[in-house]
């Protein structure tokens, strides 16, 4: 956290930070702002998996900086709105769901929807089904 007597360093606003968001000083505003914008431009290459190596690091990075920041906002900032608070807990939720993501491993599914089935219904998905009655031939 930044101490309240520095000012926000976007533009020409006065404001005083919060936080400090990739070493910039930033109000409230301007850090959910930032976070929003960049998370807009992360979350479609996160789920398509469609970033590199460097790339998924500096996601992995931004994603743990931003939610520990808005943590901390949470935590320690007091003159919240419920509008304030919402933002930063889909702010919270969005960077979680993002990680659990970089984490998983790349699963390549054929059908999605066999592989449901077989969750809900107990049925063998298509492939498994085929497979299982050559091994009897």
């Amino acid at each position: 956290m930044v101490s309240g007597k520095s000012e926000c360093k976007v533009g020409c606003c006065a404001k005083s930070s919060v936080t400090a968001l990739a070493g910039q000083d930033l109000c409230l505003d301007h850090f959910l702002a930032c976070c929003y914008e960049r998370l807009d431009k992360l979350e479609p290459l996160i789920r398509q998996r469609s970033l590199e190596a460097p790339e998924y690091l500096a996601a992995g990075a931004f994603l743990e900086e931003c939610s520990n920041h808005a943590l901390l906002i949470c935590l320690r900032h007091q003159p919240l709105s419920n509008l304030d608070r919402s933002r930063l807990l889909n702010i919270l939720l969005l960077t979680g769901d993002l990680q659990s993501l970089l984490r998983k491993p790349l699963a390549k599914h054929a059908d999605p929807l066999s592989d449901l089935s077989a969750i809900f219904f107990g049925r063998i998905p298509a492939k498994t089904k085929n497979a299982e009655d050559q091994k009897d031939c």
